[in-house]
Parts: structure tokens; C-alpha cells; sequence
């Protein structure tokens, strides 16, 4: 049979020819021996598994429950695959949490980190359960999750494929562990190869599907959200407070003058002052806020568990710090005049219109005292 890698140490990792005869103490660990003989039903039920998945896999936006139907559809093919592990690394990560897991074993470990050094895109590499007195604790080794219950491991051989990522600095990985030593040997690559494409395939429509769902959803000009996703926020934020009891307030927020601004120094300049301006209210705002471009100069905050006191100190720090604080573009320095009107929402409200028409009312020009309107 054709060896699909040498025995060679890369970055300290230790990689095990995919058939060689690596025989640690399984025996006496009672570990099952794959018989070679049902290899081909094994083969024929993990396929039949794979075009049952393809013709079922539904197409939802969760990729993460997509790649756990995955996971599912290969351990109910067979019973020598006791788990299937998912993961991506970013670069800056040192151990890596499952995208996605199933399996019996999930049960005996309570950390299913792997080390981030076991992701090598260079190809599949398989690892043996560790020997007896060589550690699990080993930098890039597979069985890292079982340092802490060692005994309590039931299986002995694990193959770890590359996923391909389109996203810069993102490396994904499966791992499949099974109860046999030379269950590999027997089975060959190709077949869980195909597994993985089909996982690459679901990750790479969930990132699209994503990316289309948060281009409807977002203002191209400053990236804030667009009036209609502003608009289900909102509601959201409001079924959320009556749920709590929590307060939550607006802010209308509009940039004053604007049509002299875009006299003076053309649409494209007007167009990056709006840009730059909602980049910097961001900073400003907490993180739970969020801002929603409403019209052209208005904007609309959302802010959750905000009561009136609140929300008014938080227009008059935007509305002062816009004073103070010009916005630079190319080589100009404009100071921004705000009109903000607050709104606090409360139960004897009779609906989205009425807060947005408060803060509406609300709205003044300039730095002028903040009338707060509860409703």
C-alpha cells in the first residue's frame, strides 16, 4: 500500500507514517484490532453516509450546526470512529476550542483544546496514543485533551486533515479518532478527504451567506446598520426590555449645517466627514450600543440599559466632544454641530412610533440644554 507521509519531526511535532505497524501497549489496554477484511462495508457505509449528507445537508446560515450534522452522519456510519473534532486556529491563538465535536468521547475529557501548532495545512498526518512514559502533554500532539485521564482513553489512533480557508491567517483542521490503532492503515485517506471537502464546502457558504446577510444589513458609507436592520434592532432591544425590566433609550442624532458643508468642499469630502464621524462616535459610545445610519445626517442609537440621566450624558459628551474635537479630512478641520433628541422607552409606551416620534421632538440644535422625554 502507497504511504502517504514519512516519518519526519516538523516544528517538534512528531508525525507517524499513516501505515506504518506502531504497536504501543494497545494490547494491554485492551484496545479493538480493525479486522482488514470488513474494511470494504466499512468504506460502503461511511459513503452511503456521505451521499446521504449531501442530499440532506440542509442550507441554512449555521455553518457550525451544518459541520455537526457532518460530524453526526460519519460516527453513525460506524462504530470504530468514537470522535470527530472541528477546529480553526487564527494565528494568534495558542490552543484551539472545537468549531464543532460529537462522539462517546466527549465524555471522558473535559478540555477538547488542541494545541494550535497541531493545524499543518502541508497534508493528513495521523498520531498513536501515546506510549507509557511518553508524555500527552507533548507540544502539536492530538491526544492533549486525555493529559488529565489518561486511563480513561478508548481510543488509539487519530487522522488529522487539513481544512483550506479562504480567510488570511485562519487554518482549520478535522480530526478523526478512532478505537483501533491501525484503522487508518486499513481505511486509506481519500475517503475522509472527502468528508473534509464537504466540511470546507459548508464553511466557505456559511462565511458567504454571512458576508451577503451583513452587506444587506449595513450602511456602505460608514458602516453603520441600515435603516431596516436599525429598525429590527430596535424592536428587539424593546422586547428584550420589556422581558428584563430593563430600561433602554434612542438617540436622533443629526449633523447640523451639512448642506453648507457639502457646498464648500463637494459631495466626496461631505460623504468621508459623515464616514469619519460615525467611526469616531463608536468610540464614544459603550459597547453594547449600537448606531444605525437613519437618513442621510441622522443617526439613531440604540442604547440598552441607558435610563434618561444616562442617554443625556451621552448626547451631550457627543455633542461637546464634536465642538472640540474636529473631524480631519485631507486638509481640512471641520467641528461638527450636533442636534440630539433622547428618548427613553417605558411600558405605558403604545409603540416603535411613539419613541422615535419623542426623540423626533426632542432633537435641538447646538449644544442647548437636552429636554429627556420618558415615555
Amino acid at each position: 500500500m502507497t504511504r502517504i507521509m514519512q516519518k519526519l519531526n516538523t516544528g517538534g511535532m512528531m508525525k507517524f507514517n499513516l501505515f506504518s505497524a506502531r504497536n504501543p501497549d494497545a494490547a494491554a489496554r485492551n484496545k479493538p484490532v480493525f479486522d482488514p477484511r470488513g474494511a470494504d462495508a466499512e468504506r460502503t457505509a461511511l459513503t452511503i453516509a456521505l451521499h446521504s449528507l449531501l442530499e440532506t445537508l440542509p442550507q441554512s446560515y449555521s455553518g457550525r450546526e451544518n459541520i455537526k450534522l457532518l460530524c453526526h452522519a460519519i460516527l453513525g456510519a460506524t462504530s470504530h470512529l468514537r470522535f470527530v473534532w472541528v477546529g480553526f486556529s487564527e494565528d494568534s491563538s495558542d490552543a484551539v476550542a472545537p468549531y464543532a465535536a460529537a462522539g462517546d468521547c466527549a465524555q471522558e475529557c473535559q478540555d477538547w483544546r488542541l494545541p494550535a501548532v497541531c493545524f499543518d495545512p502541508a497534508g493528513p498526518y495521523s498520531q498513536a496514543f501515546p506510549e507509557h512514559g511518553e508524555s500527552a502533554e507533548k507540544s502539536g500532539h492530538l491526544f492533549m485533551p486525555w493529559r488529565a485521564s489518561r486511563d480513561a482513553c478508548t481510543v488509539s489512533g487519530a487522522l488529522a486533515i487539513p481544512l483550506r480557508s479562504e480567510k488570511r491567517g485562519l487554518r482549520g483542521m478535522i480530526v478523526f479518532y478512532a478505537d483501533s490503532l491501525d484503522y487508518f492503515s486499513h481505511m486509506g485517506v481519500p475517503l475522509f478527504q472527502a468528508f473534509c471537502h464537504v466540511a470546507e464546502i459548508i464553511w466557505k457558504q456559511s462565511n458567504l451567506l454571512h458576508m451577503v446577510t451583513q452587506k444587506a444589513q449595513q450602511d456602505p458609507l460608514t458602516g453603520f446598520m441600515n435603516r431596516r436592520h436599525t429598525m429590527n434592532v430596535l424592536e428587539k432591544a424593546i422586547a428584550h426590555a420589556d422581558q428584563a425590566q430593563e430600561s433602554l433609550s434612542i438617540l436622533l442624532c443629526r449633523v447640523e449645517g451639512f448642506n453648507k458643508i457639502n457646498d464648500l468642499y463637494g459631495w466626496m469630502a461631505a460623504d468621508s466627514i459623515l464616514a469619519a464621524f460615525a467611526k469616531e462616535t463608536v468610540a464614544l459610545m459603550r459597547p453594547q450600543d449600537k448606531g444605525g445610519r437613519w437618513t442621510g445626517v441622522e443617526f439613531l442609537y440604540v442604547l440598552p440599559d441607558a435610563d434618561a440621566e444616562r442617554a443625556e450624558s451621552i448626547a451631550k459628551n457627543l455633542q461637546e466632544y464634536f465642538l472640540v474635537h474636529p473631524i480631519n479630512v485631507k486638509n481640512w478641520s471641520i467641528r461638527l454641530a450636533l442636534a440630539v433628541g433622547i428618548a427613553t422607552y417605558s411600558k405605558q409606551c403604545t409603540g416603535l412610533d411613539d419613541l422615535l416620534q419623542h426623540a423626533n421632538q426632542n432633537m435641538l440644535n447646538g449644544v442647548d440644554e437636552l429636554p429627556s422625554s420618558t415615555l
